[in-house]
This record gives structure tokens, C-alpha cells and sequence, in this order.
């Protein structure tokens, strides 16, 4: 009889919550930039209140790209199609993002991003102001709010459903899973959408949107290759560029006839030449099974055979199975019996704690713990360590079932931690673009061939024409700026 009765309040609580949220007033509203009704449960303040905590986890997390210069540009080619929207009055901000992966992507509330990786491979101004007017229109149509407000709603009706039948815990996760799926194929229409409002954006700044074609093939090329990119990658956000070209089309043949500006080549390939080009191993590199960081001067022996994936806050090695991990970052603490207090101090962590020790001739503490995760029990190693100035955190962990396996492995590379003085590998510089003239009309295979004759080239012809938005044999005529890499 109780369970019934609660069973009810649930089922009448939660058909006054759909109510709510189904109801004219709580979530529909007309969206001036698509004049199309949209069921959002966010306000635009919440959007922008959202947007300027992400963009600083952003730009903490991949790191800004160190060129006021070219940071400058690209914000005023920027600001001005975003003042000329729907909604000129966001805090409208565009930044360049030191990855090497080509990518582009836009936050709620009016923060936009291309990493220098993108950068490379866009042939003028106009194409920039194609990808910057195609993100604008992820913002001002509030396509991320909007996905975010029907993911909501998808995941409340899940979470009352089990309430209700606790039979039902079986077939949630599949249940939520598949309502993710479904409201994921919007993203398609979503960037048709931001297609044919970049398209708009890039007119009315005097740009010809037929850059934006030689964007989309030029992405196409990218994704079939995987040129140099790690996630996110661009079909992760942007799916099927080459089923785009002749919507992109479309919303041009649907524009009044005017007069366009030029292109920008020139000024474009001054901007970018010099451009760091692929990984930077100022931030990190791994060679002969060691992982070095030039700038913060470490070195750490990862496993053999285990994947290191290198991010700006953190370094992580993967075991081959997938089942164990180690993790490297810097600790906010400023101490080591801090960084240990903090760290067992989780509610799920348990273990004595560390002994002090040295490794390498640095102060350090070492320990065991256990936790407990969603998946199951977890064991492992963690090791802090003082040097520079800082308290660097290395964690070493699998399940619990497989923790002997690879606690003599795990132990071995957290002891490895070392300062770095070999200056060979402290003095490495990364790739740079070098935009030069041709002097005499020749194929690009020619071309390249006489750029790199007596050394041995570090990226291949076809990252050249790729970048270049050429092919191999194209004729590349006398005067003409290519770009290459150093």
C-alpha cells in the first residue's frame, strides 16, 4: 500500500514536471535568427553564464596559440560578422587554439575557436570568414542549448520511468543511450543550418561564400586522411563535409547578386607564415619510449607499449588492454603532505597514506591506495614528487582483479621521474610553416622536391598538397605563395 502510494506521487509529480516543461510558456520560444519556434530551456543569460565558464576551462585546458598578432586578426575578421547578427549584443569573443588538430567549434553565448591546425590548411581570408560565420551560426541559432534542453527532457523522462517501475533499471542505460542517438541526428540539420547562416554572415561581410566550398573539400580530404589530428576531430563535431558542398550551394544561389571583396590570400599567408605546424614538442614528446618536457624539463619512462596521450593539464599512458592507467599533472598543493592529505581525503579513496623517499635525487612521498568507481574496485600506485617548484602528482591504477599484473610496471615508471638536462632534448623546436614564392612555373612534386633537395623532408608531398589545396601534379605558375614546412 505505501509503495503504492508513492509509486502514485511519483506519477503525479512527474506528469506536473512534463507538464511544465511541454507547456508553451516554459520552454518555446521564436528564434529571430532562424524565425523558427524552438523549444529551449535555457535563457540566453544562462547561455552566456555557461559559455564564459567553459571558455576559460578552454583556453586553461588546450592553451591559447601565443600570437597577439594573429590572435588579433582573426578576432577582427570575427567581431564584426558577430555584431552584424541576430544577436550583435553577445560578448562576442574568437580565439586561436595551440592544437595541431583541425578543428573549429563554438561555445553558448558567443565564444568561437579555430585551432592553428585549421589554420594552416584555410588558402585565404575568405575561407576563415566562411568557418568563423559557419560557428556564428551555431551560437545564434543556439543550437547547443537547445540540443542540451531536449537531452534534459530525454534523460528526465528516463529517470521518472525507472522511479516509477524499478524494472525498468535493466533497459535505462540503453534507453538513454538511444534517446542520445536520437536527438544526435539533429546535429546534421543543425549544421545545414550554420551552412546557410554562414553563408548569409560571409555575404553581408563582403566575403564570397564560395570559400566555404573549398573549406568543406578540403575537410573532406582532412577526415580521409587523418592529417595529423587527435580529438577532437573535426567529424566529431562536424560530420559528412562532402555531403555539404551543394547545400552550401544552394544557400548561395538563393543570395541577391553583389560585388565581393578580395579573397585576402596574401594578407591570410603573411598572417600564418611561421605558424608552428603538427605537435609542438616544446610541450611534450615522446622518443625511444621516454616522454620529455622540454619546457617544464622532466623526463618519465611511460610502460613499453602503452599509449601516451599528451594534454596541456595532464599526461596519460594507456595499457595495451585498456585496463590500467597512469596519469601524470601538477598539483595545486604546494606541498606534498598537501597534495597526499588531498588526495586521500576523497571519501571513495582509502589506503596509510605515503612514505617520504627519493627519486632521482628529488623529494618525494609514495604510497598505495584503493577506490571504489562505478566499475568496480580499483588498486594502485601514487607518487609525489617536488621539483621546480611544484608538486607533480603521478597515479598508476588498474582493477583491482589485474593491479599485481602491472604493480611492478607501474611502480617502475613512477621512479623514473627525472629532471631533464640532456639539452639535445631540451633544444628541440617544432614544425613551422614557410609561405614562399615560386619562381618559375612547375608542378608541385617539382617544387617540393627542389624545396627539401639535400635534406630529408619532414612531412610528406601529399601534407603539401594538402595543406596547399592542390594535388601532386598540379601546375603551380611563376609568383605563386605556397606553403611549406621547416
Amino acid at each position: 500500500m505505501k509503495n503504492n502510494a508513492i509509486a502514485r506521487g511519483v506519477r503525479t509529480a512527474g506528469a506536473l514536471v512534463v507538464v511544465a516543461l511541454f507547456s508553451g510558456l516554459a520552454g518555446c520560444m521564436t528564434n529571430p535568427t532562424t524565425g523558427e519556434r524552438q523549444f529551449n530551456l535555457m535563457s540566453m543569460d544562462q547561455e552566456i553564464q555557461i559559455g564564459r565558464e567553459a571558455d576559460t576551462q578552454i583556453s586553461d585546458t588546450m592553451g591559447l596559440y601565443p600570437d597577439e598578432a594573429l590572435q588579433d586578426y582573426v578576432s577582427g575578421i570575427g567581431l564584426p560578422m558577430g555584431a552584424n547578427s541576430e544577436w550583435p549584443d553577445l560578448p562576442w569573443t574568437f580565439r586561436v587554439i595551440d592544437e595541431a588538430t583541425v578543428n573549429a567549434f563554438a561555445l553558448p553565448g558567443g565564444h568561437i575557436y579555430v585551432t592553428r591546425g585549421i589554420l594552416a590548411h584555410f588558402n585565404n581570408e575568405a575561407q576563415l570568414a566562411g568557418v568563423l560565420g559557419h560557428e556564428i551560426g551555431h551560437v545564434t541559432a543556439r543550437h547547443a542549448s537547445n540540443r542540451i534542453s531536449k537531452m534534459q527532457v530525454a534523460q528526465l523522462g528516463v529517470g521518472l520511468a525507472v522511479l516509477v517501475d524499478p524494472e525498468l533499471q535493466r533497459i535505462a542505460p540503453l534507453a538513454g543511450a538511444g534517446m542520445q542517438l536520437l536527438f544526435l541526428s539533429f546535429s546534421r540539420g543543425d549544421e545545414n543550418e550554420s551552412d546557410e547562416l554562414g553563408v548569409r554572415y560571409m555575404a553581408d561581410a563582403g566575403y564570397d561564400p564560395e570559400a566555404l566550398i573549398g573549406v568543406m573539400e578540403t575537410l573532406r580530404r582532412v577526415s580521409a586522411s587523418g592529417d595529423g589530428t587527435r580529438l577532437p576531430e573535426w567529424q566529431a563535431t562536424h560530420p559528412y563535409p562532402e555531403n555539404r558542398k551543394e547545400n552550401i550551394r544552394e544557400h548561395i544561389r538563393d543570395l541577391e547578386p553583389q560585388e565581393y571583396r578580395s579573397d585576402g590570400r596574401d594578407e591570410f599567408l603573411d598572417r600564418i607564415d611561421g605558424i608552428v605546424y603538427g605537435e609542438d614538442p616544446r610541450q611534450g614528446y615522446s622518443r625511444d619510449g621516454v616522454f620529455y618536457h622540454p619546457e617544464l624539463r622532466f623526463s618519465l619512462h611511460f610502460p613499453e607499449s602503452w599509449a601516451v596521450i599528451n594534454q596541456r593539464q595532464a599526461v596519460i599512458a594507456v595499457s595495451e588492454q585498456r585496463d590500467a592507467a597512469l596519469q601524470l599533472s601538477i598539483s595545486s598543493e604546494t606541498s606534498i603532505d598537501a597534495a597526499a592529505d588531498q588526495m586521500y581525503g576523497v571519501e571513495q579513496i582509502t589506503g596509510e597514506g605515503i612514505t617520504g623517499t627519493r627519486i632521482n635525487g628529488l623529494t618525494a612521498g609514495i604510497g598505495t591506495f584503493g577506490a571504489q568507481s562505478e566499475a568496480g574496485r580499483l588498486e594502485g600506485s601514487v607518487a609525489f614528487i617536488e621539483y621546480d617548484q611544484k608538486i607533480y602528482q603521478l597515479i598508476g591504477y588498474s582493477e583491482a582483479e589485474s593491479w599485481p599484473t602491472y604493480r611492478e610496471t607501474v611502480n617502475a615508471s613512477l621512479r623514473s621521474f627525472a629532471a631533464l638536462t640532456d639539452r639535445d632534448a631540451i633544444d628541440v623546436e617544432p614544425m613551422r610553416l614557410d609561405v614562399i614564392g615560386v619562381d618559375r612555373t612547375v608542378t608541385l612534386r617539382r617544387f617540393y622536391e627542389t624545396y627539401y633537395e639535400g635534406s630529408t623532408p619532414p612531412v610528406s608531398i601529399e601534407q603539401i598538397a594538402l595543406i596547399n589545396q592542390l594535388e601532386l601534379e598540379s601546375r603551380v605558375n611563376a609568383g605563386t605563395r605556397v606553403k611549406m614546412v621547416r
